[in-house]
């Protein structure tokens, strides 16, 4: 079952992601939705997004996602998140990156919360 709260998208994110499932990852998004993998970037649709976030998952990092706020305004939610991937490269090198999230979500007609944009850098 889905995200019946948008307050949950973020760790539901962080879990799937942590996991390395990437279907339930690309289940968190809409059919349509944008994804902005690194700034300057966008991608559309489960296709383009499902390529960035392979990318991403590739690297066998761990994601901490932390939620800053939420507002809701009816079928529409505006999200803020405070994130860290860390792992290691493929030259054996550890690695962090960071950033400051900002997510639209929109309720769908079955009542789940689904990203429609997706920001990672958006607040930085």
């Amino acid at each position: 079952m889905g995200v019946q709260r948008p307050e949950d998208l973020h760790s539901s994110f962080s879990t799937a992601f942590n996991q390395g499932n990437l279907e339930t990852l690309i289940a968190l998004y809409e059919w349509e939705a944008v994804l902005i993998p690194q700034p300057g970037q966008v991608v559309q649709g489960h296709e383009a997004i499902r390529a960035s976030l392979q990318q991403f998952l590739s690297s066998k990092g761990t994601m901490e996602l932390n939620t800053v706020f939420v507002i809701r305004g009816g079928t529409t939610t505006l999200l803020r998140g405070r994130w860290k991937l860390s792992g290691v490269g493929a030259d054996g090198r550890p690695f962090e990156m960071r950033g400051e999230s900002i997510e639209v979500a929109r309720r769908q007609a079955n009542g789940e919360w689904l990203f429609s944009i997706d920001h990672p850098f958006g607040a930085d």
